[in-house]
């Protein structure tokens, strides 16, 4: 395919890939009509649509791979506003990424377990319609048995702590893209905490099912243990796609202040950009922000 050969004459998504920086951009705003048209992208792939711009976001991701959206035009006509619309939705989208990948691998875990319950090192149970336990992996059963002091047994109810959390929660499959899909249970007990995730039916199969995992301390080891409490703070929500005046408005501090401690995370991590550095915080500390508050409105950059 010829956009896959020539991508590295695309400015936007080079810059996108270079800086980590996935803000609304055109391809106007680095090339003009005459350089544009001298591109072999322009005259294998864009002039092919009838594209003259383009306006394009990128969604975090672990580099070099790009993930984004973009919108073609006839003319050179995409305005400021189109750029802040687009800016504002970034972060949504950015979560509805992250939800759709979470599910994802959630299902896939059910789909392991369906066929080899006793053979999977995960620990998931089935549920039945009513919520009884159908079928549990072992590791799951040595779980309970360890923090909840509950022998896990097909047709046996749930412990009263999760079937209140399941009541509370309701069906997610009345969530919206943005929200984030089965909200974690986590329970504290002498044996650490134990994080309970619920997939409703539907996502892959005719069962609910609980997904369940030993969290660690992730505050004692690792690259995240250099960071400060405020840099934890900041690098949670440059995770969660805000930007930095964003930022600054939660925490109350200043743009400026927020960029120093970016700085300082990106030499502590030894990382350059912020999706590379939500990357470090996604694969060493999934539990280390349980405790942080959320926000449920996005400001533009």
């Amino acid at each position: 395919m010829a956009f896959q050969r020539l991508v590295k004459q695309h400015p936007v998504l080079q810059y996108h890939a270079r800086t980590g920086d996935g803000r609304a951009l055109r391809i106007s705003d680095f090339l003009s009509r005459d350089e544009f048209h001298r591109l072999d992208l322009y005259a294998e792939s864009f002039r092919l649509i009838g594209a003259e711009d383009q306006l394009a976001v990128a969604l975090p991701s672990p580099p070099p791979l790009v993930i984004g959206l973009a919108f073609n035009r006839g003319r050179r006509n995409f305005s400021e506003r189109d750029r802040q619309v687009l800016d504002l939705v970034r972060p949504h989208l950015a979560q509805a990424h992250r939800n759709a990948e979470l599910r994802s691998q959630l299902a896939e875990m059910v789909v392991l377990l369906e066929g080899l319950a006793d053979a999977t090192d995960r620990a998931i149970v089935l549920l039945d319609q009513s919520r009884t336990v159908r079928r549990a992996s072992r590791r799951a059963a040595a779980l309970f048995a360890a923090h909840l002091g509950f022998r896990l047994a097909a047709g046996k109810s749930l412990p009263a702590i999760i079937e209140a959390w399941l009541t509370q929660t309701g069906r997610p499959e009345t969530l919206e893209d943005n929200q984030t899909p089965g909200q974690p249970l986590v329970v504290e007990g002498g044996h650490g905490r134990l994080v309970i995730r619920f997939l409703p039916r539907g996502e892959i199969g005719e069962y609910d099912a609980l997904l369940v995992e030993q969290a660690r301390d992730q505050t004692e080891v690792g690259p995240l243990s250099r960071l400060s409490s405020r840099e934890r703070e900041v690098l949670s929500w440059v995770s969660r796609g805000k930007t930095n005046p964003q930022i600054a408005a939660i925490l109350s501090l200043s743009a400026g202040t927020v960029q120093k401690h970016l700085e300082h995370i990106y030499d502590k991590l030894g990382v350059r950009t912020r999706a590379a550095a939500a990357v470090a915080l996604a694969g060493g500390a999934a539990a280390l922000w349980s405790g942080l508050a959320t926000t449920s409105d996005d400001k533009g950059q």
